[in-house]
């Protein structure tokens, strides 16, 4: 999203990481420091953002990069109107453990609604405990069984496949106070070993059908005070599993419930000028307390651990 007016918000990962695609916090009210250089930015331009972020319960440390060619839509000095755009250009996800590429597309009619779409070719490296797959969504996927499964001759494997991902973005802003809802559904094909129909997606920390769909969505209730953005942050997580996706006689057992957590989520940003080359840095931290998981309310790990991220984002138009 373009920075700038009384919408503006900042996108730390235009496709799901440590803090998903839906980790963003508004920064509107950063104010511009009076000596700061303008130029103006010609209707069609080019974008780039970039998020980096480290992760606990489960670990994780991964880095988004978005290019893009925006072109905007039509003129507005509106706050309500302004920062509107339809923008095309490469995505990069990368972690020690995976690496995605490809192509996405971004719509922006109003500040207030933004939708999105990517397609990306995905590699595993065969390190870290990943990629492990299964005969089944009833099989256990906690971080223990795949701790074993990964050791010295592990039954981890190097694999690749494709990702599409189809996303929402709907917000508003009343005085210093934001709301916002950022769902997503990923839909991904992999190469799986013989047998297996699911795999472990250490990224939303979920069992994904194979072919089949994932959903999330990042429900944020924000107060804005000039850098400074707090709030709250719910998060709800869960895969569609078809008939298919069990072996001959096998049904669900209800073992996989949605995954829901909720806590407090903190940024900074240190300026916003969204004509500069390096816009926007922001840190973001979030932590989060389990409500709902397979492993992570006491089975596995003790419910009082929370989910933590911290992040770190920045933005700009070269």
């Amino acid at each position: 999203m373009a920075g700038g007016g009384l919408w503006g918000l900042l996108v730390i990962f235009g496709a799901t990481g440590a803090l998903a695609q839906g980790s963003q916090v508004p920064s509107a009210t950063v104010p511009r420091r009076e000596d700061a250089p303008s130029r103006d930015i010609p209707r069609l331009h080019t974008f780039y953002r970039v998020g980096i972020a480290a992760r606990a319960n489960p670990t994780g440390l991964f880095t988004n990069l978005t290019f893009q060619v925006r072109y905007r839509l039509y003129e507005s000095e509106s706050p309500l109107l302004k920062d509107n755009y339809i923008g095309l250009g490469p995505v990069a996800f990368v972690s020690p453990a995976l690496v995605r590429g490809g192509l996405g597309v971004e719509f922006q009619p109003l500040p207030i609604l933004q939708l999105s779409a990517s397609y990306e070719g995905i590699g595993w490296f065969g390190n870290f405990n990943y990629l492990q797959s299964f005969p089944s969504p009833n099989s256990d996927a906690s971080d223990r069984r795949l701790a074993e499964l990964g050791g010295v001759g592990g039954s981890n494997y190097v694999s690749n496949g494709t990702l599409f991902t189809l996303a929402a973005l709907l917000q508003f802003k009343v005085g210093p106070v934001a709301v916002r809802s950022n769902p997503r559904l990923f839909n991904f094909n992999m190469k799986l070993r013989d047998g297996d129909r699911v795999f472990y997606e250490p990224v939303m920390d979920v069992v994904a059908p194979n072919g089949g769909w994932v959903a999330t969505n990042d429900a944020d209730l924000l107060y804005l005070a000039g850098r400074l953005s707090v709030g709250l942050r719910y998060t709800a997580t869960g895969s569609f599993y078809r008939p298919e996706d069990y072996p001959a006689g096998e049904t669900d057992l209800g073992l996989n419930p949605t995954i829901h957590r909720v806590g407090p989520i903190i940024s900074y940003t240190f300026y916003d000028e969204p004509d500069r080359l390096f816009n926007a840095p922001s840190v973001v931290l979030i932590s989060q307390w389990f409500l709902s998981h397979r492993y992570r309310t006491g089975v596995e790990v003790s419910q009082a651990v929370p989910w933590f991220a911290l992040g770190f984002q920045f933005k700009g138009i070269p």
